[in-house]
């Protein structure tokens, strides 16, 4: 009997995680459960099999990245800075590795933050200088018709 309301608290866990978590409808789990080698009902699963289940659905990151290479408010900013300067992640982590030895964000110290912040300010203003410069530029064709 213990058992047996083990699983069926389980199995509503299950659901909540696939309403609240991945907005799955019930057709679509179901299809994604058969994939996973658990079948189509979770009513056929054993307590093992539960957990093993929910598990993998906790773990399950949309974006497939680890939580430690998420960004902190800071590395949020650089990385807008990264973008609007003209550098790719690659380009980035290259440098990172090259100057500092470390190959993302999170390793960094402060200090160096604050290096590869104040670099990339220089180039984003830059990169913003260019751009406005290039929108300033009068074209000759609409020169010649005065």
């Amino acid at each position: 009997m213990e058992q047996e309301l083990r699983e069926k608290q389980l199995r509503q866990q299950i659901h909540a995680i696939r309403v609240k978590k991945f907005h799955w409808p019930l057709d679509g789990f179901k299809f994604i459960m058969n994939g996973l080698g658990f079948g189509e009902s979770l009513s056929a699963l054993h307590e093992d099999k539960l957990l093993e289940l929910k598990s993998l659905m906790i773990k399950y990151r949309k974006h497939g990245r680890p939580l430690e290479f998420n960004y902190d408010k800071q590395g949020k900013y650089m990385h807008a800075l990264m973008k609007s300067a003209g550098w790719k992640e690659s380009d980035l982590r290259a440098f990172m590795i090259i100057h500092y030895k470390k190959s993302h964000w999170n390793l960094l110290d402060p200090k160096e933050r604050r290096a590869i912040i104040t670099m990339l300010q220089k180039y984003a203003t830059k990169q913003a200088n260019q751009q406005s410069n290039q929108s300033n530029t009068v074209d000759p064709k609409e020169d010649s018709n005065e």
